[in-house]
This record gives C-alpha cells, sequence and structure tokens, in this order.
C-alpha cells in the first residue's frame, strides 16, 4: 500500500514577493544559477537552465486553490482548471487542447489548497516554446468559460472525486481534515463536494478567473534546456499587455491545535490492506522542519531505521511506512505499518508508539548515512528539468515566492546535529500529537452483489450527428516529421559512432556506451538467460526469493555494509526476475562506478543466502499474500488472466493464482534458493551494456575479468508465446463495493514487434487512445459521456514470436459498466466503417515521431536499448527504418490494418464491480 498524497519530504517547501514596478523583465534575484525576473505588470518568471537535458518543464503557477473557493462553491477552484483547457478567444474550442498536443510532449493540471499549476514538458525548439508561451498567456487573459462544458465536466470532476475517495489512505486523510476544521478552510477537499458543485454558476466561474488569474498574482517556473533571452522577449511580447489587477488577501488557514482535537482515533474499512498509522499533527513550526524531514528515513530505512529493526525484522508486521506532509499551515508526519490478519494488531500497534515516542536517539553515523542520501537526492533533483522545476513551484506557494529557500533547506538538513534531532524527535512525537489512523479490508457484507436499480444502457451514447472537422495544419504536421526523422537519422548515426559492441570467448556480448550522462553517472545492466520451461517448471517463486535475497549479504559484506556502499557512491544496484533469468541493474556516480561495479559483482558471485533473511522475506510474502483479493483492479485482472490462460500451474508463463503463490513459497526452503543459484546464476547466455564516462578499455578489461569464465551448467531455451486467436467473450464479475470498476478489454493480434505492421498500429493505437481528451477514446469514454476520469490504451507485442495484443482499461463508475462496453465498441465499429481521418495520421506521426526524437536525446534512453539490440544483433540503424516506415504512412495504411486486426468477434472484455455475477 502506498501513501498517496503530496508529500514535500526535504521539500519542507519560498518567494521573494516585490512591490516595484518595472518596464520590461528585471532580473530580481539569482542563486545556484537559478534566475528570478519580473514583468511591469507583476509577473514573475524563475529561469533555471540546464543544457544537460534536451526539454524544458514550464509550470504557470496561480497563487490561489481551494482556499478561496467561495463560502458553499467547494470545488470551483479545481472545475475551473478543468475548463481551462476549453478554449480562448483567439484560439477557440477543441483547438486550445490541439494545439498543446501538439506542441508539447505532456500537459497537465492541478489544484491543491494554495495553488493551481499548468505543467507542460515542451521539446527545446523556439516554435514549440513560443507557441507554448502564447498558450499560456492565452489561458491567464483570454480564456472563454462556456456553459455547454460544465455539466459534462462537473461529471468528470465526479469521477475523479470517487476515485480519489476509493483510496484508503485518501479517505483517511479526509477524515482527520474534517475533524480538524470542519467542512471549511482544509476540511474542504480542493477536489470538490458533489452538491456544492452542482450549484456553481457561471458568474461565479468567470468571477474567480478575473479575481486569481491575474500576472501580479503568477509565476512562470521554466527548467532544462533552452535560450534565455529568447525565452524572457517571448514572455515579455505575451504577457506584458496583460494588465495587473488588485488581488484579494489570501484566505488564512487556523492555527491546528491538536490537543483539541476530540476524535483521535479514525478508521476506514476499504480495499484489501492491513495498516496502522500513526498521525502526528501539528500547527506549522519552521524552526524544526528540517529534522522532520529526515524522519521518515531514520526510522524506516532498510536495514538501520529503528521501526524496521524493531517491527519488521522481528515479524510483527509486513512492512513499515513513513511520509511526512510540512506545508505552510501545518506539520505532519506519518509512522505506520501494513500487516497480515496473521499478526497481533495490539502488540503492533504498542511498538509503533514505544518505536517512535520512547525510541533510543538516533547517533551520529545514522544521522550522516540520511545527509548523504539527501545529497545524492539533491544531485538527481538538480539534474531533472522535471524534478527541478516541480520542486522550486511548491516553495513558491508554500513560502509566498521564496522559491531559495529550497537550497537554504538543503544546508540546513546538512548542518543538522544529532542532538538537535532527538530533541526535536521528543518533543514532536508524542501523545498529545497523536492521531490513529486505522486501514481494513472491505467488510464482508460489502462484498455481495448489489441488488440496488442500475441505470440501463443508452440506446446509443450519441444521439447527435458529429460534423467532421475540416483538416488543420496537415502540411505543418507533414514538415514536423521530416523534421523529426532528419533529427533522428542525426542523432542515430551520432551515437551509433559510439557504441562499441563485441563478444566474449564465452559467447558473452557486451555493449560499451562512453558518453556524458546528464546527472554524471554510469549505467550497467546485465541480461542473465538460463535454463528451460522444463527445467524451471514450480520455480518462479524460489527464482523470485533467489532474486531478493542475492545483494542481501556476501561471504565478506552485511546487507548494511552493502547499503553503505550504495549510498557513499550515489548508487544503486537490483536485481529481479525476468523470464526465465534474471535483470541486474547497477549506477554509480562516474568516478566511482568502476569500484562500485566491481564490489556489487562480487556480492552477487558470493551470495550467503542467510537463513534469516529468508525466513523473513519468506514471511513478508506469505504475509503479503494473506489478503482478500476481491477489489475490482484485482478481481477484473485475474479473471482476464484465467480466462486466457494456456499453460499449466508451475510453468513460468502461468499467471499469478494467489492461492498456488502461497503453496509455493510455504514449500519454499534456503536450500533450493541455493541450489537454483548454484545451478543457473553463471551463466554465458547473457549480455552486458555500459553506459556512460569511463575508459572504453579499462572497461573492456574489467568485463572479461568478470565475466570471461561464466559457463552455462544447464542448457537454455528461450521462453515462447504463440499466438492465440480467442472467441469473443464479455465477462462482468462480482467485485466488493467500491465507488469504481475495473475495465479490461484484449483483443490478441498475430503480431511481433518485428512486423511489418507494427508502424501502423502505432498509430493506430495513438489515434484510438493516446490522449486523456482528444483521442477517440477519450471523446466518447469522457468528454462526450463522463464514464471515467482515466484510461488507457496499449499495444504489447512479443519480441520473438508474432503474438502480440491490443488492451484497453478503464476505470469506471460503478454501475455503468455496459454503457463503458458500449462506448469502447462504438469507437472501433466507427473506426472500422469510417477509418481515420488524414489529419489525425499526420498528427499522430508527429507526435510519435516527436517522443521518438526526445528519447534519443538521453543517453540513458540508448542505453535502454542496447541489450535487445545485442539479443537480435542490431544496432541503432534498425530505429532509423522504423522511423521512416512511420513517416511515410498515408490514411490508407492506418484502414488496412484496422480491417485487417480489429475483429470484434475475438474482443475479450470484463468488467468488475458490485453488480457483477459471482464466478
Amino acid at each position: 500500500m502506498q501513501l498517496r498524497f503530496k508529500h514535500l519530504t526535504l521539500s519542507i517547501l519560498l518567494a521573494c514577493g516585490t512591490t516595484s514596478i518595472f518596464a520590461q523583465p528585471v532580473l530580481v534575484k539569482s542563486e545556484q544559477n537559478i534566475e528570478e525576473y519580473q514583468l511591469e505588470n507583476g509577473l514573475k518568471i524563475i529561469l533555471a537552465p540546464n543544457d544537460k537535458e534536451n526539454k524544458i518543464f514550464m509550470n504557470t503557477v496561480y497563487l490561489t486553490g481551494s482556499l478561496n473557493d467561495p463560502q458553499n462553491k467547494g470545488g470551483l477552484a479545481h472545475l475551473l482548471e478543468h475548463l481551462a483547457f476549453k478554449g480562448t478567444e483567439n484560439i477557440q474550442g477543441d483547438e486550445f487542447q490541439r494545439r498543446l498536443d501538439q506542441f508539447t510532449l505532456s500537459t497537465n493540471a492541478s489544484t491543491d489548497y494554495y495553488a493551481t499549476k499548468y505543467t507542460n514538458i515542451i521539446r527545446p525548439e523556439t516554435t514549440a516554446m513560443n507557441e507554448v508561451i502564447l498558450l499560456e498567456a492565452e489561458r491567464m487573459d483570454k480564456l472563454v468559460l462556456q456553459e455547454k462544458h460544465v455539466p459534462t465536466e462537473i461529471d468528470i470532476v465526479k469521477r475523479e472525486r470517487e476515485l480519489r475517495l476509493d483510496q484508503p489512505f485518501s479517505v483517511l486523510m479526509d477524515q482527520i481534515f474534517k475533524s480538524a476544521y470542519g467542512n471549511q478552510y482544509l476540511g474542504r477537499l480542493p477536489i470538490g463536494d458533489l452538491k456544492e458543485l452542482q450549484s456553481i454558476k457561471m458568474d461565479e466561474l468567470n468571477q474567480f478567473y478575473k479575481t486569481w488569474y491575474a500576472p501580479n498574482n503568477a509565476y512562470i517556473v521554466i527548467s532544462g534546456k533552452f535560450d534565455k533571452a529568447a525565452v524572457l522577449k517571448k514572455i515579455d511580447q505575451d504577457f506584458s499587455p496583460i494588465n495587473a489587477r488588485p488581488v484579494p488577501a489570501q484566505t488564512k488557514v487556523p492555527a491546528l491545535q491538536p490537543e483539541q482535537m476530540k476524535q483521535r482515533q479514525f478508521t476506514v474499512k476499504k480495499g484489501s490492506d492491513y495498516a496502522q498509522f500513526n498521525v502526528y499533527l501539528t500547527a506549522n513550526q519552521e524552526a524544526v522542519k528540517q529534522a522532520l524531514a529526515v524522519s521518515p528515513t531514520l526510522f524506516t530505512l532498510q536495514p538501520s531505521g529503528h521501526l524496521y529493526q524493531g517491527i519488521v525484522e522481528t515479524g510483527q508486521a509486513t512492512a513499515v511506512q513513513s511520509t511526512t506532509w510540512l506545508d505552510k499551515d501545518f506539520n505532519m508526519v506519518f509512522m505506520g505499518a501494513v500487516y497480515a490478519p496473521s499478526h497481533n494488531v495490539t502488540t503492533l500497534n504498542q511498538s509503533l508508539i514505544s518505536g517512535v515516542e520512547q525510541a533510543k536517539g538516533f547517533n551520529e553515523s545514522e544521522l550522516n548515512r540520511i545527509k548523504n542520501m539527501t545529497r545524492n537526492q539533491a544531485d538527481n533533483i538538480k539534474n531533472n528539468a522535471a524534478a527541478l522545476g516541480s520542486r522550486l513551484s511548491d516553495y513558491i506557494v508554500a513560502y509566498d515566492g521564496d522559491w531559495s529557500k529550497y537550497f537554504k533547506d538543503l544546508q540546513d538538513v546538512q548542518n543538522l546535529k544529532v542532538d538537535e534531532v532527538n530533541r526535536t524527535y521528543q518533543a514532536f512525537f508524542k501523545p498529545q500529537h497523536r492521531l490513529s489512523g486505522v486501514i481494513q479490508p472491505t467488510p464482508e457484507d460489502q462484498k455481495k452483489a448489489q441488488q440496488a436499480q442500475v441505470e440501463a444502457p443508452k440506446a446509443t451514447l450519441d444521439q447527435q450527428a458529429i460534423t467532421e472537422e475540416p483538416l488543420k495544419d496537415v502540411r505543418v504536421y507533414q514538415a514536423e516529421v521530416q523534421q523529426y526523422v532528419k533529427e533522428s537519422k542525426a542523432y542515430l548515426n551520432s551515437k551509433e559512432k559510439k557504441i562499441q559492441r563485441s563478444k566474449l570467448k564465452n559467447g558473452i556480448r557486451y555493449a560499451l556506451f562512453p558518453t556524458t550522462t546528464r546527472d554524471d553517472k554510469v549505467y550497467a545492466s546485465i541480461a542473465l538467460d538460463f535454463g528451460t520451461a522444463e527445467t524451471l517448471k514450480h520455480k518462479a517463486e524460489i527464482l523470485d526469493l533467489m532474486s531478493y535475497l542475492i545483494l542481501r549479504a556476501s561471504d565478506t559484506q552485511s546487507l548494511q555494509q552493502i547499503s553503505d556502499k550504495t549510498i557513499e557512491v550515489g548508487g544503486s544496484a537490483s536485481v529481479s526476475a525476468a523470464g526465465n533469468g534474471l535483470s541486474i541493474q547497477i549506477a554509480a556516480k562516474k568516478e566511482h562506478f568502476d569500484d562500485y561495479f566491481k564490489y556489487i559483482l562480487n556480492v552477487l558471485k558470493n551470495p550467503i543466502f542467510e537463513q534469516s533473511q529468508f525466513d523473513l522475506i519468506k514471511s513478508q510474502t506469505l504475509a503479503s499474500l494473506d489478503r482478500p483479493y476481491t477489489e475490482p483492479d484485482t478481481v477484473a485482472a485475474l479473471t482476464f488472466s484465467r480466462m486466457v490462460e494456456k499453460y499449466q500451474p508451475g510453468d513460468l508463463r502461468y499467471h499469478f493464482e494467489p492461492e498456488l503463490a502461497v503453496k509455493q513459497y510455504q514449500a519454499a526452503n534456503r536450500d533450493q534458493v541455493k541450489t537454483l543459484y548454484q545451478q543457473f546464476f553463471e551463466t554465458h547466455h547473457a549480455r552486458v551494456a555500459v553506459t556512460g564516462e569511463f575508459q572504453p578499455k579499462t572497461m573492456q578489461k574489467l568485463i572479461k575479468n568478470e565475466f570471461s569464465n561464466w559457463k552455462a551448467k544447464e542448457s537454455y531455451a528461450r521462453l515462447s508465446s504463440e499466438y492465440t486467436a480467442y472467441p469473443a467473450k464479455k465477462v462482468h464479475v462480482l467485485s466488493e463495493q467500491r465507488e469504481f470498476g475495473s475495465y479490461n478489454a484484449a483483443l490478441a493480434m498475430p503480431v511481433g514487434a518485428d512486423h511489418a505492421d507494427v508502424p501502423a498500429l502505432q498509430v493506430f493505437r495513438h489515434i484510438l487512445g493516446d490522449s486523456q481528451l482528444s483521442s477517440r477514446l477519450a471523446q466518447e469514454l469522457r468528454e462526450k459521456n463522463a464514464l471515467v476520469y482515466g484510461f488507457s490504451a496499449n499495444i504489447q507485442l512479443s519480441e520473438w514470436e508474432n503474438n502480440g495484443a491490443l488492451g484497453i482499461n478503464a476505470n469506471y463508475t460503478a454501475g455503468k459498466s455496459a454503457q463503458v462496453s458500449q462506448a469502447v465498441h462504438k469507437v472501433l465499429q466507427e473506426l472500422l466503417a469510417k477509418g481515420v481521418t488524414a489529419q489525425e495520421v499526420e498528427a499522430a506521426k508527429a507526435n510519435i515521431l516527436k517522443k521518438r526524437v526526445s528519447a534519443l536525446e538521453d543517453d540513458r534512453n540508448i542505453h535502454g536499448m542496447l541489450l535487445p539490440q545485442l539479443e537480435k544483433e542490431r544496432d541503432l540503424r534498425y530505429r532509423e527504418k522504423r522511423d521512416q516506415a512511420l513517416a511515410a504512412l498515408t490514411k490508407a495504411d492506418i484502414d488496412r490494418v484496422i480491417q485487417k486486426y480489429i475483429k470484434l468477434e475475438h474482443l475479450m472484455e470484463v468488467m468488475a464491480d458490485q453488480y457483477g455475477q459471482k464466478i
């Protein structure tokens, strides 16, 4: 179970406000190579350049959120955010969203208590950047709010609200804030109250927009690779004509007094988890935020965390979890544990309380470990445009514009003293500040089929004939396609010249890509292939256990030593089971990589599979499996897997089946893990790829020394999965009572990753369901009928056989399964009957190729391509052929693959909700 809410660990969250008036963009402040400018109308611009990253993060932040919703109009600010994609005076209707899709890599928006943010990820191209700046200026000053969109958007907000409040932790937070503030201030969800949403009028939306969407109440945060002078000039050109306006004082939240809260325990019975949380809550205290920010890691880090040692290693719970929510009006820290029915919850709760409130103090070594992790995290953020831009945006909101406080907070963490940390925890973690949060599974009486009247599906979901839009900018898209193909070819040729591929005498292939990564790290990936479907039968769980335990200790290194070494080098190492083999990932800062690579390989070659660690992971796994499997998503996925299963239990390809997994884990022992390792690990059916700043000759020697003696003891055969044509089937199954049901559909196709029709199918998928707002499925499922808040459409293809599938997934309002199925069928039938438009094809091609070029601009993405290329004995030029195939596609080509592969007589659908049938 994950904690699902905004948390600002080490984002203890600033703004240097000024009332001076300037005649042009004027530099206000500069720190850490970040500059703040201000226009005459009060708009502030934060520029954080990073030439290592070929993308731009742009956040337009308005300092207004749900706290400023009018009385009895909860959710107005959030509803306005939804409507802000529906067109402006100069860029009308769907054209606004179409341009966002065309000129961004992704676009999104969010509304919280304090702010509304419009976020765009953009390629570092002048045209794209200029267009997005213009769109945001239009949104600030010339938004057209149309009443015809309001009912549908309110319904979509309802879907979003249902989805969020379908999460147990969100319900828990809502209960706590309502107890603290009632139905006002932070007790009123930003997403809105259903009755209040329906009462919102157009004049209220327009008034809110005119009041708060003012340049003197906004910041633009831009990070990544951009031309500073050109960006400032364009912002000045488009935003300076917008006049400043009087902005009301922000709503003030009363100081929180947790000691006076009457309700101290909150219970949520929803889902499948058992969890116990102690929530420590006080009014905002700036002086203690740095110490509180590091508390989750100090208490729960494996293996040194005090709660981890006291609760997980002693077998009292499956896992411990902690996070912070340190905001402008309160400090909140969660300390909790996830457990199973077999655990003693009374003992667990006592251990949670004593482990925090009566904990032994932390020492210098433990605090230094966290300081090193904080530095590593800060380095990662600094080199990631989206992460840094988001962090600066959060600080702007929380500290009235003072983004530089982020860097002060980082330094303050490094200056923390152990005594200070321990004193802070003694004062903060005490009974007066503690609330109890209990999460339990959905009660049994809510797992029965409901007999309530369910709304019958409409005869047709769209009674009005749709007038096909005229083609727009086809030539512009075509020019973009040609430009992206040209850029892609240049990148591919440039990168390919740097890559060195070879193999050892035993057959192990390797690829070396000496280059400069944006985060100054070196990355290594190792694929080990071993065994066959027969020799690994009934060993899937043993393989999982081996992959988990192999890095937990070696003959010379303890888990703590391995962890400390990883932190010291700013690195990471992981092993996971992948088919009949293992996937190993190793990374470290460039100056430490060679040493760390050898260190991890030595651990991998000499694991001891400690009995205590085996017992711990086995008990944790069994505890995590000891849960109901009645949630809609789980029921739908399991039902679908059972419907299409063609392998026998025990086969590595057999789907996850809870009861079988429990039996297999119960039967597992440490000797089986050791035997599997000895039989299969050192295989010569292996590939190695290394990317980053290193000496190729040194790396060649290192790989030869480490891998040249490897030789498989058992035969190896790749797992195969042949195409099967399933007859159409529609199943509506029973799940527990939840706000949402789960829709899963799939259509098998005799197509693999190398099939000639793949480029056309990629364009078809993009038109079908890439955009959550403008794709065919988006229009039918969301924009017209508000059946869902989110959905996905994907195509999965086998790398070796002509076997693939189109998949469609959605979470829908419980009770509307028939409408969702009808909508999906309608979209596919219309595509079969009329095909796609030329404009859709050209727009999809441009968008796909834009993202393919963007992927090539980050050498870490090139790294991810190297192992598959080694396996198929290819180089990057194969990707060039795919680019050319995509560029050459026409409407006729897409219509052809639709007719060839979209066979509704083979569409399999599973819907799971509280109105289904028990199977």
